[in-house]
């Protein structure tokens, strides 16, 4: 931006592709590195044969055969004229949002087939006009199939996109003078959509190959269904250079007024594709409107509208017919010397090429800048009188050839290690034998070259300047030391390998997020820049005046203080905590006529401190599960299990997870989210190896041979020793819970086959990310909760439908019964016993955690912040009123029944603390399991004995003053009722 010329040099990024070979040139393409905008575009490169299905590399090859662009378009038919169906298909019979002959697609894995007559061999595109259907707030994903295959993998998955706005422009204040960030409401329009990739790797919409004559083109639904009114394949049309449209456009007659000056707020979207991308509050008085020490939402964007293919947009009126010039008061500081781009549409099209990747470079400070070509020289756009509509979509496309590059080095760098472990016959690589020699050099006579060309095509990525790429020298310093010594490879610990491979993977995954914050937009008849950025002594003095500010009481508080209402605290976000007031406020208020300030506690340390000064909230949400039965043995809390109606709110929830807040016999919480363990698997890999996913460990153990030849592995987290323990039936404690109870048969045997599977079966005992292994292939099996399910769900739409998600292994039963005991992550809601008003805030969580108020939250946070709010809350059957897809619904509650964790005892966060150091020396370093955990056990009870005496259970003399209720549960429950 302004005279500077931003380059791939700029980027650091052409370094890494001077090593690949060179192709031959798309014909509308970018492979000769063609200049866009300000930024002399990578070339497209060829990678090694495994990426033959990429999209990138599928085009290589149609250029390389001849393929051209088709010179016209192809056939265009309505939804209703489609040759075959899935049988839940159904043609509308009436008109849908004014248009008829609509078909409609309801689930996912329907599909509707299309006959096709080319009129000539050519490269086309496909547009749909299409209607998201009633599910959750994520787009519609759709897979294509050209004679009844998918051209290249991103065909497997393409996003279109919902539409959304803010449901209110200002925003509603609160009593504090804060602006309350407003609810989402969906569009229900019609949109016409060229198909693009789910994640805009590609600057132009998708290519298909198609052959003079009949062609049958295949739409499966892969989430949330969708009607479609049209289908038509389409020529592409090559997007002009700037030059040709500004050519055409200064022969018409310009009667924009001179000095005329347009300012649209970038917060007032008119439509967005993602309710994620929101309204943000700058806390400085440099945005406009200036804060002024309140929560004022002035911008929007920032690392929320980050991924590729999510957009805005904002409508104008210009008064005349005339040239028009658009500036952007922007900030992108987020990564150092890393270029944030934008897909420049008007009026729903790209005017000319410069504007398919615009860059937005980094900049520390507030940036005032024209739409403008590599010289620095504004672009003039021709604008007749009227509305019109400016849209900015999160295009990663210059980044793609890097980040497939770096995507092949990996897999290079995985293919080494998964060699070396073949040619020493390891299957277990968890163990180092630093005693055994192996001549690798001779046996694999290419791997020092190979660790050499690695190295080679990453010199040139990391620098100084570029933020995120420092680890790298790091890896290119190892793969040099690897190949001069590469007999060494079998004795160097899988930890450094993952650590290797975890630097090169997260830096992919950051040159993908673009994040971009936006204050304001100018249209004016004027070239000029319409206002200054802040200067360093507006800066300055911002900065003076916030730091005043964080000496008044009120700075960053966010809550109510009415002195007649019962004091709230939430361990979560303030978009949390706001919605909360409202539903509080709205429902609970006013039915009951108890007021309540529902207050962010942005560190639950806070309590043990409030504690400590005799101020203590009323109730405290979002608190882990270990904390209510610390401060239950400190008679800090209210024993909940004694209202009278308690027995009826429990049943609301499984029995499992009333245990961890149970303490010698009473609860002293409720559950209120739960983050359970289920079993993730790609299906695309598992078919291609001819594996299913495991219905039981004997499964798992069948499967492992199979799936480690062909160089995959399985997740299991090291510490995830809770299944395997209560699947065979060992129990933590003693039924009086004064001992350890992993002194039984049941519990060696559980510990044998916990440390097993490192040592025996071989998985690894270092993965910095499951999430990052099972998106690139090389796990495409294991073990995980639900925040791996939301990444997968946001951050990797380019495997949806490749993946699908079970109950855990299990142990079969005589009866046939496989027994899946499992724990997760739980939050909870508390009452403090210093409270005075305890059957006020007892009627408030009841309240919080019914299963209407539940659903009636987890829809509404959905709502406002996207599908990766979806809320996982503990209450069965508002779960159920959720919008989960129904397989993945079913699959969770399948498990959720079996949900069962370790109780809490005095003395009782020994037993993990020893776990893990028995785990440790039986897997790292080689000593006899039984005597680990034996010496676990001892260590264990000498604890427990200690804290038995500082609360009363054992007498100084070791005499036992009274025994320990521990709460258990023996069959599951299929599910849970109303109370």
């Amino acid at each position: 931006m302004g005279t500077k010329t931003v380059t791939v040099t700029k980027l650091a990024l052409a370094g890494l592709l001077l090593a690949l070979p060179a192709v031959g040139p798309f014909e509308s393409g970018t492979a000769k590195g063609e200049r866009s905008g300000s930024l002399i575009l990578p070339p497209i490169q060829k990678l090694p044969e495994a990426y033959a299905s990429l999209y990138s590399q599928t085009l290589l090859v149609w250029h390389e055969q001849g393929w051209k662009d088709a010179p016209s378009d192809a056939d265009r038919l309505p939804g209703s004229r489609y040759k075959s169906a899935s049988p839940d298909v159904t043609v509308r019979a009436d008109a849908l949002e004014g248009k008829n002959g609509v078909v409609q697609v309801p689930q996912p894995k329907a599909w509707v087939e299309y006959e096709i007559d080319a009129p000539q061999d050519g490269l086309y595109q496909l547009e749909l006009t299409v209607l998201p259907g009633e599910g959750s707030s994520g787009p519609v994903q759709i897979g294509v199939k050209v004679d009844g295959e998918f051209p290249y993998f991103e065909a497997k998955t393409i996003q279109i996109p919902r539409k959304w706005k803010d449901s209110v422009y200002p925003p509603k204040l609160n009593e504090h003078g804060d602006q309350i960030r407003p609810s989402q409401q969906e569009l229900p329009e019609w949109g016409v959509r060229l198909l693009t990739d789910a994640k805009f790797t590609s600057p132009d919409p998708l290519r298909f190959r198609l052959a003079k004559g009949r062609h049958t083109i295949r739409l499966e639904s892969v989430l949330e269904p969708f009607a479609l009114a049209e289908i038509a394949v389409k020529a592409p049309r090559p997007l002009p250079a700037y030059e040709q449209a500004a050519a055409d456009w200064k022969a018409l007659p310009n009667g924009a007024e001179p000095g005329w000056l347009l300012t649209v707020e970038a917060e007032q979207m008119s439509a967005k594709s993602d309710p994620s991308v929101q309204v943000q509050a700058s806390n400085d008085n440099l945005a406009s409107p200036a804060s002024d020490g309140r929560q004022i939402y002035n911008t929007m964007g920032g690392a929320r509208w980050s991924r590729g293919g999510q957009s805005a947009e904002w409508t104008f009126d210009v008064p005349k017919d005339g040239l028009y010039y658009i500036h952007f008061q922007y900030l992108q500081n987020f990564t150092k010397d890393v270029i944030s781009f934008r897909e420049i549409r008007i009026d729903g099209q790209v005017p000319f090429r410069e504007l398919q990747s615009y860059p937005f470079p980094y900049s520390r400070k507030w940036s005032v800048e024209a739409l403008q070509d590599d010289k620095g020289a504004p672009f003039a756009f021709y604008f007749r009188q009227g509305t019109h509509r400016i849209g900015l979509t999160a295009a990663p496309s210059p980044t793609t050839p890097v980040r497939e590059s770096l995507q092949s080095i990996v897999d290079g760098y995985q293919e080494i290690n998964r060699q070396v472990a073949m040619v020493t016959g390891i299957k277990n690589r968890n163990m180092v034998d630093q005693n055994r020699d192996w001549n690798l050099a001779e046996t694999m006579p290419d791997v020092a070259s190979k660790l050499r060309a690695l190295a080679d095509r990453l010199q040139g990525l990391y620098g100084n300047s570029l933020q995120g790429a420092e680890g790298l020298r790091s890896v290119i310093f190892d793969l040099r030391n690897m190949a001069e010594s590469p007999d060494l490879l079998s004795k160097r610990p899988p930890e450094m390998h993952a650590q290797n491979l975890e630097k090169i993977t997260s830096f992919i995954d950051s040159l993908g997020r673009q994040p971009l914050t936006l204050d304001r937009i100018f249209i004016s008849s004027s070239p000029e820049r319409p206002v200054e950025p802040p200067g360093t002594l507006t800066v300055v003095g911002d900065l003076v005046g916030n730091f005043f500010r964080t000496f008044s009481p009120n700075y960053h508080y966010y809550g109510r203080r009415d002195p007649d209402g019962i004091d709230v605290w939430v361990n979560r976000g303030r978009d949390y905590v706001a919605l909360m007031q409202q539903l509080a406020d709205e429902s609970f208020t006013a039915k009951t006529g108890i007021k309540v300030n529902v207050n962010l506690m942005p560190n639950p340390g806070q309590l043990i401190l409030s504690n400590s000064a005799g101020r203590e909230p009323d109730v405290a949400l979002g608190i882990a599960e270990g904390t209510p039965a610390d401060f239950a043995m400190r008679n800090s809390l209210v024993n909940l299990s004694e209202f009278p109606d308690f027995a009826g709110v429990s049943e609301q929830f499984q029995p499992g997870t009333l245990i961890p807040f149970t303490y010698d016999g009473s609860v002293y919480a409720l559950p209120e989210t739960v983050a359970l363990n289920v079993l993730f698997y790609r299906t695309d890999i598992l078919k291609s190896v001819g594996l299913k996913p495991p219905d039981t460990w004997d499964d798992l153990y069948a499967m492992l041979p199979t799936l480690q030849q062909k160089g995959y592995n399985f997740y299991f987290a090291k510490l995830n020793y809770v299944p395997i323990f209560l699947q065979n039936g060992a129990s933590f404690y003693t039924e009086d819970g004064l001992n350890s109870g992993l002194n039984s048969r049941e519990a060696f045997n559980s510990f044998k086959q916990w440390t097993e599977l490192f040592t025996v079966y071989g998985l690894p005992t270092e993965v910095p990310s499951f999430y990052m292994h099972f998106r690139s292939g090389d796990m495409p099996v294991g073990i995980a909760d639900y925040n791996t399910y939301m990444q997968l769900l946001v951050a990797a739409p380019e495997l949806a439908g490749s993946w699908e998600i079970a109950p855990i292994p299990g142990v079969k039963r005589k009866d046939g019964t496989v027994v899946r005991w499992s724990g997760g992550n739980l939050s909870s809601g508390m009452i403090f016993r210093s409270s005075e008003r305890r059957q006020d805030a007892w009627e408030f969580l009841k309240w919080w955690t019914s299963t209407e108020t539940q659903s009636q939250f987890g829809n509404e946070i959905e709502l406002l912040n996207g599908v990766e709010f979806r809320w996982n809350t503990a209450n069965v059957e508002a779960f159920k009123k959720l919008p989960w897809p129904e397989k993945e619904r079913k699959a969770i509650l399948d498990q959720w029944k079996w949900y069962k964790e370790m109780p809490n005892v005095p003395g009782g966060y020994f037993t993990p603390r020893e776990l893990n150091f028995a785990w440790t020396r039986t897997v790292l370093q080689n000593q006899n399991y039984r005597e680990m955990l034996e010496k676990a056990v001892f260590q264990i009870d000498s604890e427990l004995k200690r804290k038995q005496r500082e609360f009363g259970f054992v007498d100084k003399q070791g005499s036992i003053v009274r025994k320990l209720k521990v709460p258990d549960i023996k069959q599951p429950r299929e599910g849970a009722g109303k109370p």
